[in-house]
């Protein structure tokens, strides 16, 4: 059959527009953004747990490159020298290859005009941003899990991020809000404080872990314990400025997180052992944190 000269330029306009549809990032992908390039899918973070990694990384510079490789996916730093600059990657070396770990990293949607949606990772997000010498144009890696730019407006967007559970909807305070009072940036700045995020962060590996198996989403999986003890927790009670009222409060968070059974709902429909709720909590691990971890959150709000 003879294509007329129009036929064929139709044909290979129409082949290109095809092509095009299918040049950007595909699901399990992995992209290179900065940190002001996404988006935050939530309105809040634990303060207490960005304030642990920024005194963390000012009493040893060595665990900012770390946490900077691990983000990659390529496990921790080799050991750093004077030189070593976040901004620079040639600067400092990590152990793995890249994206040799990319369960490690942290996880993007791409929306419409092929923004990207940050839906795990706001915590080390803003502590870089906050980091001196990274901040804002500091690049990152991330892995792409879904890609909705087709959507035909931000509304259709926003609804299929809820229907994936790829956005948490709910202030400090665990009151609903709308997708047009999320932040434009991560960052202490943009992002609001819940504490109780903290709390859950804290007795991670002691009352709960992340499940390695099962139907969950993980992006939010420390918020659903967070709101569950929103109602049941008064942290008014314990002195949250020194380690032993802080270690306190999170012994009785553990203690509630624990208690049976544990088949009991506690949020996105799940239960506690869908969302890897312990039977007992690990006494040793908690005063690990209380010993290793609190002391740096304290540190950095006495100074800062």
């Amino acid at each position: 059959m003879r294509i007329s000269p129009c036929g064929l330029a139709l044909l290979l306009t129409l082949a290109c527009s095809h092509a095009l549809a299918f040049t950007g990032p595909k699901p399990g992908d992995v992209v290179e953004v900065s940190l002001e390039q996404v988006h935050p899918t939530q309105a809040v973070i634990g303060f207490d747990q960005v304030y642990y990694k920024l005194e963390r990384f000012a009493k040893d510079r060595q665990k900012l490159f770390d946490e900077i490789c691990e983000n990659n996916g390529q496990d921790e730093a080799k050991p750093i020298n004077d030189s070593a600059d976040p901004l620079r990657p040639e600067s400092f070396a990590c152990k793995d290859q890249p994206n040799a770990h990319p369960q490690e990293m942290s996880t993007v949607v791409v929306g419409p005009d092929g923004q990207f949606y940050l839906t795990d990772g706001h915590h080390i997000f803003s502590a870089l941003w906050e980091q001196a010498g990274a901040g804002p144009q500091m690049k990152m890696n991330v892995r792409v899990t879904d890609v909705f730019s087709d959507s035909a407006d931000m509304a259709t967007f926003w609804t299929r991020m809820q229907q994936a559970h790829k956005v948490w909807l709910k202030d400090g305070n665990g009151q609903s809000i709308s997708p047009d009072q999320l932040p434009a940036h991560v960052g202490l700045q943009s992002m609001h404080n819940d504490i109780l995020r903290s709390v859950v962060y804290f007795v991670r590996g002691a009352a709960y872990d992340k499940p390695t198996s099962g139907d969950v989403s993980p992006e939010f999986l420390e918020f659903y314990w967070a709101d569950w003890l929103r109602g049941q927790l008064e942290l008014a009670d314990f002195n949250l400025s020194e380690r032993s009222g802080y270690h306190r409060a999170l012994q009785v968070a553990s203690d509630l997180m624990v208690k049976p059974p544990l088949s009991k709902p506690v949020g996105g429909g799940m239960t506690a052992k869908q969302l890897g709720g312990f039977k007992s909590v690990r006494r040793k691990v908690l005063t690990e944190t209380a010993n290793e971890k609190l002391p740096l959150v304290i540190d950095y709000k006495d100074t800062h």
